[in-house]
């Protein structure tokens, strides 16, 4: 991933690349490992009958609501990272959606959250915007992504009352104050940019002169990038757009869970998603299946609600969102002449 990252991509020399190589094969197992792993545990004690009836019966008349969540969901996605891109370049949002959407198929195609890294590659060929600069946006982006579905975990645990295991609350709490501790760092530095230059220039200083200049443009790239905490008016949009655009996937629980006749509180979606989205973060098989799937059932089994119902909720919502997403990046590859082995070979 480094070497992507670099400003020198493409002249990485042969043995660092096999070891990339090797790397990412040992990514891709570990993740096919965990993804097994998670598909038993969710699976474990059912036939896959009682899953097949729980998916007959279901209603599937809000199938489109959900679908213009998810729209909404990834264009206010889109209007995100183009405020957090301000400091570099100025884009319309319809700029930023091609590479994004190409980045959401490949973590449903590539293992690991590779995608994340084809996202980044995207945007920079179609900008000449650094690739370390680009990817600062997306940490910090996933970084208030986590504070806000953490914020929804410890909410529905609080609702959900001795119901749930004290663990998860308190671990989302936990989870929670590192995150906000590094979004805190990550201001500090967009704020005063100049101390931590020149704190960085001072540890590199008997660094040869070939790697430090290296490091330091990627160090000023991404200070350059962090400088949108001083704009408060983008950062509470940004802020905002996050705390929206989660209330818009919890929705999208929601009816998975209605459409499977689960009449339960709408505080119980913000609980499912807190847990899935925590649970997708660990590095798994293309497409987080198996892990999105336990999710749902971590979150649902002390509420009451039957295992197969939902196993079955949850390949509702999995589905409803892996094909539309996988669609809409081959459909905007094959807008720029792009393959999927070139996606691929993007990430070696």
């Amino acid at each position: 991933m480094l070497s992507i990252l670099d400003e020198t991509y493409g002249n990485v020399p042969r043995a660092e690349s096999i070891n990339a190589g090797r790397k990412t094969v040992l990514k891709a197992l570990t993740g096919l490992l965990l993804t097994a792993t998670c598909l038993y545990l969710a699976f474990r004690g059912l036939e896959f009958g009682e899953v097949m009836h729980s998916l007959g019966r279901a209603s599937y008349k809000a199938a489109p609501v959900y679908l213009a969540l998810l729209f909404a969901f990834f264009w206010l996605k889109a209007l995100r990272w183009k405020l957090l891109l301000l400091p570099l370049c100025r884009f319309q949002t319809t700029d930023v959606i091609p590479s994004m959407m190409i980045g959401f198929m490949g973590n449903n195609v590539l293992p690991a959250h590779l995608g994340e890294v084809v996202r980044v590659v995207m945007l920079s060929r179609r900008s000449s915007l650094s690739k370390t600069a680009v990817f600062s946006t997306i940490m910090l982006e996933r970084l208030m992504d986590m504070m806000v579905v953490l914020l929804f975990l410890v909410v529905g645990a609080r609702m959900a009352g001795n119901r749930l295991p004290d663990w998860v609350g308190s671990g989302g709490l936990i989870l929670g104050a590192c995150c906000l501790a590094l979004l805190l760092g990550a201001g500090l530095v967009g704020f005063f940019p100049r101390p931590f230059l020149r704190g960085a220039m001072k540890v590199f200083e008997r660094v040869p002169e070939r790697l430090s200049s290296k490091v330091l443009g990627s160090v000023t790239s991404v200070t350059q990038a962090l400088e949108l905490a001083r704009n408060p008016k983008v950062l509470l949009a940004v802020v905002s757009i996050s705390i929206l655009k989660w209330a818009l996937m919890a929705g999208m629980v929601y009816i998975s869970l209605e459409s499977f006749r689960l009449h339960l509180p709408f505080w119980v979606s913000f609980l499912v998603v807190g847990v899935c989205a925590v649970a997708v973060t660990v590095p798994s098989a293309p497409g987080f299946f198996g892990v999105i799937q336990l999710g749902f059932w971590v979150g649902l089994q002390f509420l009451g609600v039957e295992k197969a119902d939902a196993i079955a909720s949850s390949v509702y919502y999995h589905l409803g969102q892996y094909i539309p997403v996988t669609a809409a990046g081959l459909y905007y590859l094959n807008r720029q002449g792009i393959s999927l082995g070139q996606v691929r070979n993007l990430t070696d």
